[in-house]
Parts: structure tokens; C-alpha cells; sequence
């Protein structure tokens, strides 16, 4: 891992997660699937957020003039990520696809499998981010695969992946998402130690 990748902030988080071993001849079609940000069923939330945060900034200078524009065109957003939630949802079938424990950052991901996956192996991965429902596409590659030896009998092996293709908005995402979630796990703990 390179020293910028270990600088990411890592949490633990629950997602949905689906992966599957990519085929040297199928790389090239899915870095370019990524590189050209083509918008699909599962990658529309995704390319629907990064656009939100510019029309925020757009949204915030037209609340002085049109206050009503403002709350017409923020509904508006509001809306088309709802149904690109919902493109996710059915897309990864969710309701029947129970949250995974990972460990999260922006330059990869941990987490349990029910079978050994070889070092250096290609993945095809996406994953959900909760409760947002953004969905996420990468190429990854396998760095680490390592038999736990603790009670999990039914995902006995550890593998953390290195994100190798990733669009920057997606990264951008990621980011956003920990730093959230690390702010609220530490109100939580501020609050339990209040208690």
C-alpha cells in the first residue's frame, strides 16, 4: 500500500456488498464502464449525489432571491434521488441482501468471506452505502487474504482489497461518508460517557 492510501481514515461500517472475481479479458469494459461515468440502475445514486452537492451551492445563492425557487428545485433534487435509491435497492436487492461488517476507507475495504480469494485477484465490487443508499462500483485487487481463526466459521477468511479503479466523485463519496459516520460514533461515545 502506498504511504497516501494508509493516510485514509478507516472506520468500521455496515454495508450491502456484492463481489465477484473479474476475467482479464473483462478489465478493459469495466475500467471504461468507470472512466466514462455511463450511468446505470446501480451507479445512478451515486452520479445523482455528486451533481446534489453542486446544485446545493447553486440552491444556496438563489434561497436570497426566490426562497420558493430554492425549496421548488431542492424537492425537485429530493426526488430524483429517491428514485435513484431505488435503483440501488432493486439493483442489489437489498431487502434480501443482509448488511455486511467492513472496514472502510477511501483507498479500500476489509472484510469477511466464506472462501479464500487468491492475492492479486481482480474484483468486480459494489457496495451500498447506508442510509444513504449510494451505490459504489470499483475494480479492486485483492492485497490480503488471511484465515481468522475465531468463532466465524461461516466467513473464516479476512480479505482487504485496494480500490483500482474508482471514479474521484465516488472517492469523494466514501469521504463524506466516514467522516460522517466517525462523528457519529463519537457523539454516540460522548454521549455514553455523559451518561
Amino acid at each position: 500500500m502506498t504511504d497516501e492510501r494508509r493516510e485514509y481514515f478507516r472506520i468500521e461500517d455496515e454495508i450491502a456488498l456484492d463481489y465477484r472475481p473479474v476475467d482479464a479479458s473483462e478489465v478493459d469494459g469495466l475500467v471504461e464502464r468507470i472512466r466514462s461515468h455511463m450511468v446505470d440502475r446501480f451507479t445512478a445514486s451515486s452520479s445523482f449525489a455528486a451533481t446534489s452537492r453542486q446544485m446545493g451551492h447553486a440552491i444556496h445563492k438563489v434561497q436570497h432571491d426566490s426562497p420558493e425557487l430554492a425549496r421548488c428545485l431542492q424537492a425537485i433534487d429530493n426526488k430524483l434521488n429517491m428514485i435513484a435509491q431505488l435503483f440501488v435497492s432493486e439493483e442489489m436487492h437489498i431487502h434480501d441482501h443482509p448488511s455486511r461488517e467492513v472496514t472502510l476507507s477511501a483507498g479500500g475495504l476489509a472484510f469477511r468471506s466464506q472462501q479464500k480469494i487468491d492475492l492479486d485477484s481482480l474484483l468486480e465490487l459494489r457496495m451500498v452505502l447506508f442510509p444513504s443508499l449510494v451505490g459504489i462500483l470499483t475494480i479492486s485487487r485483492v492485497i490480503k487474504c488471511e484465515r481468522m481463526q475465531d468463532s466465524n466459521s461461516e466467513f473464516p477468511w479476512l480479505i482487504a482489497v485496494e480500490y483500482e479503479h474508482l471514479r474521484e466523485s465516488d472517492r469523494e463519496l466514501l469521504v463524506r461518508h466516514i467522516m460522517a459516520k466517525e462523528t457519529e460514533q463519537l457523539r454516540a461515545q460522548r454521549s455514553e460517557n455523559d451518561s
